[in-house]
């Protein structure tokens, strides 16, 4: 049966121009459309430059966007009287600098700012500070009174995170999630990001501009060059055009790189590749066929 609900997001013909009217005007954004139904997990890829921070900012309407152009479960946020408020606690978007949105220098008092200031009660406030701590794998007794700089990036990050999901949204937004990890913070987080799909009805957008990590994550791609909209579909489907890829400068997964040299040697070899296990199987069938 068809999903009849509108999507949870959508953007119609969407345009932005930065400093609009004036000498140095600079358009980001030009007649992008799609849309994104809940429970998704889709990522948004293109090179730097490319919108994706224009686009991730609209979301939330931290632009102002135009009326017609961009809507939340199938309203205009910017019709006139529109509850922007309350769409920000409903989209939660972790920047690519956790930094910038980090309030406070203890991380129970950082990770209680959105619900105290929502009106929960205190009871309520500590109960999400406590479940968001322990989910992100920073245990509340242990964390709670830490101060946010003595953190490593990656759990500054993490504490980033915890303060989105304490308001409980049902999108989470993840712009660059993984730049500046090292390989350790890099597989936690995506370890913990799997758990929070399974656990609870997310609507996942990752933006980024590599597949890395993003193809493991997301099922499928809305890819930008130059402000539009060049490719949207399945993970795998858009993985198996790698040349396209390349030219657009976004960084490949490695299995995808190995296959594309694999294709000198097999010009059929399959690019669509999420993992290395999946590249050696397809090497060892091709080795045992030959």
């Amino acid at each position: 049966m068809e999903d009849s609900a509108p999507p949870i997001l959508e953007l119609r013909h969407f345009g932005y121009t930065y400093l609009e009217g004036t000498p140095r005007a600079s358009e980001a954004i030009r007649d992008a459309s799609f849309e994104i139904r809940r429970g998704e997990r889709v990522g948004i890829v293109g090179a730097t430059q490319s919108g994706k921070s224009t686009i991730v900012d609209s979301f939330a309407h931290l632009l102002r966007v135009k009326p017609g152009q961009v809507f939340y479960e199938g309203r205009d946020i910017a019709e006139p009287g529109y509850d922007r408020a309350r769409l920000r606690r409903e989209v939660g978007i972790v920047f690519q600098r956790p930094d910038s949105q980090i309030i406070e220098d203890v991380v129970g008092a950082d990770v209680a700012f959105g619900p105290t200031a929502a009106g929960l009660s205190a009871a309520e406030t500590r109960e999400r500070v406590e479940e968001s701590l322990n989910t992100l794998g920073l245990p509340y007794p242990e964390y709670r009174l830490r101060y946010v700089h003595a953190l490593s990036g990656g759990q500054r990050r993490r504490v980033a995170i915890a303060g989105v999901l304490a308001m409980r949204t049902p999108v989470l937004v993840l712009d660059e999630p993984m730049a500046g990890l090292d390989p350790r913070g890099r597989r936690e987080l995506l370890e913990l990001l799997f758990r929070l799909q399974d656990e609870r009805d997310l609507t996942l957008i990752v933006c980024s501009a590599s597949l890395t990590d993003a193809s493991l994550l997301c099922d499928r791609f809305v890819v930008l060059d130059g402000g539009t909209v060049v490719m949207d579909g399945p993970v795998r489907e858009v993985l198996r055009e790698v040349d396209r890829l390349a030219k657009l400068d976004i960084t490949l997964p490695e299995p995808v790189i190995g296959a594309r040299e694999l294709r000198k040697l097999f010009p059929d070899f399959p690019t669509d590749l999420l993992t290395e296990d999946e590249l050696e199987a397809e090497i060892v069938k091709r080795i045992g066929a030959a």
